[in-house]
């Protein structure tokens, strides 16, 4: 299953959180603010982190969606309740 991952800057205040649950894929900038290093992972531990770090963001600015038409039947996206009527 391959996930891509991106961050909402606008929402991102530096917790940090997300570096230290993905490091392989998300680390922080000179000012302390995430920033992704890869965009799509394949390796499904790794996809299982950044789930994570999305579910632990205070500020809910971490958004990770399944590839299109490598469905696994999961969850599509991890992101705050809210978004889901928000985005519509």
């Amino acid at each position: 299953m391959t996930v891509r991952v991106s961050i909402d800057l606008t929402r991102c205040r530096g917790h940090g959180m997300c570096a230290l649950l993905a490091p392989e894929t998300i680390d922080l900038d000179g000012w302390g603010f995430a920033r992704v290093g890869t965009a799509e992972v394949d390796e499904p531990g790794d996809a299982r982190r950044l789930r994570r770090a999305a579910a632990a963001c205070p500020r809910q600015a971490i958004v990770v969606r399944e590839v299109p038409g490598e469905s696994t039947g999961t969850t599509p996206s991890v992101r705050a309740p809210w978004s889901a009527w928000r985005a519509r």
